[in-house]
């Protein structure tokens, strides 16, 4: 343990109570950390949430810059449209910033956050967590080595079933101005992410979107509903730069499907998959043998992943055990620890990510065929 980090949480609602248990379990699930957490300040419009979570203080959100200039590190748990003037809160005060996914409403304003942030020097993470999951690194260091020859086709899928209750009542989440998207934005970004980490950039993308529940009630209303615009299910066919050829699907309506994950993988000599109940990423050769075992990964992000990611014995279940790899690595890199990984996700890595997911937006309204802009373009 070399330093201590004044944290401030922005948004203490379901995700930042996530990321606070992260922090807080950190001393007993690592036997060394990159740092001490002293919880200083929470912005919220629920003052009482400082005393609930053992905060110095809390404020309001348009307090932030002020905040920040008795702490280290900002992290943004807030409602989606809140992220860039925290994130710009935190830029402005020269202090690390861990932003949750996604980033902003769209690809083209998360770029330019990730831009303003490479400009201010701010060390800068996004909470895209299966990119910490070492079967997740395994799988991106079998591709890159060609163990399984070249990518022919791909999958890729995540399923939930919460939203599929009509009773449900309404909420930032199902509305576009606020959320920026439904299913698309929050699960597929992950996905689509997982895709460009392990096999490489988008090219195309054709995207079809359905949204199933059309109206929810409004919380505390007496009967009254609202719209919702935003896409309960979403299924991508996605064309990358390499020449494959592969899907996304995402959902928050599968009844019987909750937390259902699929990352697979195809190529002229053989596969790899992500098994998440064994967690390992299983290896296969062309004539359908399991050569996991045979297969020896000298990679330096599953190397990292081996310390930042919880050992079995102390696991908290894999949402958690993903989050607490992250906020491990992000609290190295905000002390000064060498985390210059190409694998970690930064806004800038985000903000690509979000424009593959825009490209979808744009095909599911169209019905075109869309191109997508990728970093190795420019």
């Amino acid at each position: 343990m070399s330093s201590t980090v004044r944290l401030v949480l922005a948004g203490p609602g379901y995700i930042g109570r996530v990321h606070w248990l992260c922090y807080r379990v950190l001393p007993a699930v690592y036997s060394v950390i990159p740092a001490q957490v002293v919880f200083q300040a929470v912005l919220t419009s629920r003052p009482e949430m400082a005393e609930r979570l053992a905060f110095a203080g809390a404020a309001p959100y348009d307090q932030a810059v002020a905040v920040l200039g008795n702490a280290d590190l900002l992290d943004v748990c807030t409602p989606n449209a809140a992220h860039r003037s925290l994130v710009m809160a935190a830029l402005a005060s020269g202090r690390p910033v861990y932003c949750e996914k996604p980033v902003d409403l769209s690809g083209d304003l998360a770029l330019e956050l990730a831009r303003e942030a490479e400009a201010a020097g701010v060390f800068n993470q996004v909470a895209l967590v299966y990119r910490f999951l070492p079967a997740m690194a395994a799988a991106r260091a079998v591709v890159r080595a060609g163990i399984i020859g070249d990518v022919v086709t791909w999958r890729a899928v995540l399923l939930h079933a919460s939203y599929l209750n009509p009773r449900r009542e309404m909420s930032w989440r199902l509305s576009s101005s606020e959320s920026g998207g439904g299913a698309l934005m929050d699960l597929g970004v992950h996905m689509i992410d997982a895709v460009r980490m392990v096999i490489g950039e988008f090219a195309a993308v054709r995207c079809v979107t359905k949204t199933v529940v059309g109206e929810r009630p409004i919380g505390g209303s007496s009967g009254s509903t609202a719209a919702v615009d935003v896409d309960d299910w979403a299924l991508v066919t996605g064309e990358l730069v390499g020449g494959s050829t592969g899907t996304v699907e995402v959902s928050r309506i599968h009844a019987g499907r909750e937390g259902a994950f699929a990352l697979e993988v195809f190529g002229t000599q053989g596969s790899v998959s992500i098994d998440l109940s064994q967690s390992k990423a299983v290896v296969m050769n062309a004539s359908s043998h399991d050569i996991t075992q045979d297969v020896d990964i000298d990679d330096p992000w599953s190397s990292y992943l081996r310390t930042a990611f919880p050992s079995p014995k102390m696991s908290m279940g894999l949402m958690c055990d993903m989050h607490a790899a992250s906020i491990y690595t992000l609290l190295d890199g905000a002390t000064g620890g060498q985390v210059s990984f190409a694998e970690r996700p930064t806004l800038m890595e985000a903000a690509w990510t979000q424009r593959v997911v825009d490209a979808c937006y744009t095909s599911a309204r169209s019905g075109e065929r869309m191109p997508v802009d990728h970093p190795n373009a420019r």
